[in-house]
């Protein structure tokens, strides 16, 4: 369960922006759930909207960042490495100051809050506090050049992987690599409860699907296909082998690479995938490059849907509406709206240009509670919630906001088209 995400000096994101998934409102139709020794609850879905080069993607990208730094900094970045940061680079000063990354989460039934600065070379400070009866309780609390400050109730090996932990590496990813298992929760909750969907895992988001699909006999994933009514009626995955000795060569080079033992049958140079359509009584198959961008992106997503709703974990999908239908990504939004298809509480953040997810009509409209807004004020991203504006829950949302009334829209110049028409006609 995901409470609320702060990052600052990321990208875009000069000063400190956060968003929460704690609902303002009260929704008996949404699939909310109860935060642990709280009156509050958490919302299903949260979206972003707002223009291009907004800063959008780069709170997904800080979230990103943030998991891989739990889940690798420990064992799969080298000493020597430089933090993959992206700190604010219009502003000299801010360049130079660390990067902030906070996170409240439930994790096991528990409340946790964990965060952590970091510079280029080194993190500077990192903390984890946990909430089992409400009230924050220690359990550790890391500054750089003091020794790491323990709560009474954080037992077993603690001194010990603190003489591991690298200037480049947080505590949390050193405890999980030795097997602590009081700070396994929250390490687990990074790597198995948040998943990220961009552009750049598209490959790794389809071997899900397969997975889900060929070892688990998955109905749900053919169901998904079928329902989004694009013609598809099935799907085939298999391997694209190499030769046994180019395979053996390259799994060397990636065990190296990678730091972690990978055999030559887990090497291939890609998914080939076939969708099978009928037509006139006959089926036919395809190759996926053959598809529609909105068929292959459907598929892409069908295994992390299932996953993330059986589990009840957190996905993040970065650019929702990109090549599908504004109706077909309002039927993703409603899977985790409803109680009915999200049981277990999952929840779904997704930035998004499409304000027809706002409008009356939407099949599964957003409230104003689970509406954030982002701007570029100086250069630098501004992320801030629709709840704090004047919203009467009976107006048409999307009309006001592509009317203006909260901002976060484009800004056109007519006066730069002069240009281009006199190229265009000279």
């Amino acid at each position: 369960m995901l409470l609320r995400f702060a990052v600052a000096n990321f990208a875009s994101i000069r000063d400190e922006q956060e968003f929460s998934a704690i609902a303002a409102d009260r929704h008996d139709d949404l699939a909310v759930r109860p935060v642990p020794e709280s009156n509050h609850m958490t919302l299903p879905c949260v979206g972003i909207f707002g223009p291009n080069a907004s800063g959008k993607s780069n709170i997904v990208s800080a979230l990103g960042f943030m998991k891989r730094a739990v889940t690798d900094s420990h064992q799969r970045w080298r000493p020597s490495d430089e933090i993959p940061r992206r700190p604010f680079l219009l502003d000299p000063h801010k360049s130079r100051e660390p990067s902030k990354f906070e996170i409240e989460i439930v994790a096991d039934g528990v409340r946790y809050e964990y965060g952590f600065l970091c510079e280029s070379d080194k993190f500077t400070d990192e903390w984890l506090f946990a909430f089992p009866e409400g009230r924050p309780r220690r359990i550790f609390e890391r500054k750089l050049g003091e020794p790491i400050h323990f709560g009474p109730t954080l037992h077993g090996q603690r001194k010990q992987i603190e003489k591991m932990v690298r200037p480049n590496s947080l505590y949390l990813s050193a405890a999980a690599a030795n097997n602590h298992g009081q700070l396994k929760p929250v390490h687990d909750w990074f790597e198995s409860n948040l998943r990220i969907a961009t552009e750049g895992n598209f490959d790794g988001r389809l071997r899900e699907t397969r997975h889900l699909l060929e070892k688990h006999g998955s109905k749900a994933i053919l169901a998904l296909l079928k329902y989004a009514d694009l013609g598809a009626d099935g799907v085939k995955f298999s391997d694209n082998k190499l030769a046994p000795e180019h395979a053996a060569k390259l799994a060397e080079l990636i065990s190296a690479i990678e730091n972690t033992e990978v055999s030559p049958s887990q090497v291939s140079m890609g998914l080939e995938v076939e969708i099978s359509h009928k037509h006139g009584g006959k089926e036919f198959t395809l190759p996926l490059d053959y598809e529609s961008s909105g068929t292959k992106t459907w598929l892409g997503v069908t295994g992390p849907i299932i996953s993330t709703l059986r589990t009840g974990s957190v996905l993040v999908i970065d650019e929702l509406d990109a090549r599908l239908h504004h109706h077909l990504a309002g039927q993703f939004v409603r899977l985790f709206q409803e109680e009915r298809t999200n049981p277990n509480g999952a929840q779904l953040v997704f930035n998004t240009h499409d304000a027809a997810l706002l409008g009356p009509d939407a099949v599964a409209r957003l409230r104003r509670d689970q509406v954030w807004l982002t701007e570029k004020v100086g250069g630098a991203t501004q992320l801030f919630p629709l709840a704090g504006f004047k919203v009467r829950s009976i107006e048409n949302i999307e009309k006001r906001y592509l009317g203006g009334r909260y901002g976060a829209l484009p800004f056109f110049d007519e006066s730069l088209l002069a240009e281009v028409v006199s190229e265009i006609v000279a």
